[in-house]
């Protein structure tokens, strides 16, 4: 058989093939649809009930400003975690030098108000505050480290969860009025605390 005559059959069985499957796919009806699209819009952005661009950032955030988290390692004010958090390269509380994969689209820095700015103070051995025995006491604590530096910790914040904190040292780092109620029996004058004493670690912020 000759080429020309099997190019012939050839085309002849496609023209017959290419009708057959036309039919098969079938002309789209409502049913067909409503079976793909169950439930749904055609546009895959239609009838969203959820957010499109989540935003990741950290919304409690401690710095050294707050006791707990310096006596636990943390050494870096906000100023450095805002850097961090914007995608700068900072050195971290462990002396590294660290940065994020991407910048955190928000932060919020959540340091405790109450006694802000005194662990930094403390560990810099600052001498008005050396002059109170707790203060000196926790201060050789740290500085000898290990287990030593964790009992002074403890010490600290158990001492302050009871109340038992000098008021007279507590009023290097707020105003009078801001010293919690229940703090060393009650909150009134008389007591030895200056009203108008600066606060502390304020210009760290």
């Amino acid at each position: 058989m000759t080429r020309p005559i099997l190019a012939a059959i050839f085309v002849v069985a496609l023209m017959i093939a290419l009708p057959a499957a036309a039919q098969d796919a079938g002309i789209p009806t409502s049913e067909t649809l409503s079976r793909a699209y169950t439930g749904k819009a055609y546009s895959p952005y239609a009838q969203r009930g959820f957010p499109e661009r989540p935003l990741w950032g950290d919304s409690h955030l401690h710095t050294s400003l707050s006791v707990d988290a310096g006596l636990f390692g943390n050494r870096l004010p906000p100023r450095q975690a805002y850097r961090f958090a914007r995608g700068e390269e900072v050195v971290s509380s462990t002396g590294q030098s660290v940065r994020l994969s991407r910048p955190l689209d928000w932060l919020v820095v959540a340091d405790h108000s109450d006694a802000m700015g005194f662990f930094d103070d403390l560990k810099a051995g600052k001498p008005d505050l050396l002059a109170f025995e707790q203060a000196a006491r926790w201060n050789k604590g740290l500085k000898e480290g290990g287990q030593a530096a964790v009992n002074a910790a403890i010490d600290l914040i158990t001492t302050f969860s009871q109340g038992k904190m000098d008021l007279k040292m507590l009023a290097l780092f707020a105003r009078f009025e801001d010293l919690p109620v229940g703090l060393g029996g009650c909150r009134r004058r008389g007591r030895g605390v200056q009203r108008s004493r600066p606060v502390h670690g304020a210009d760290r912020l």
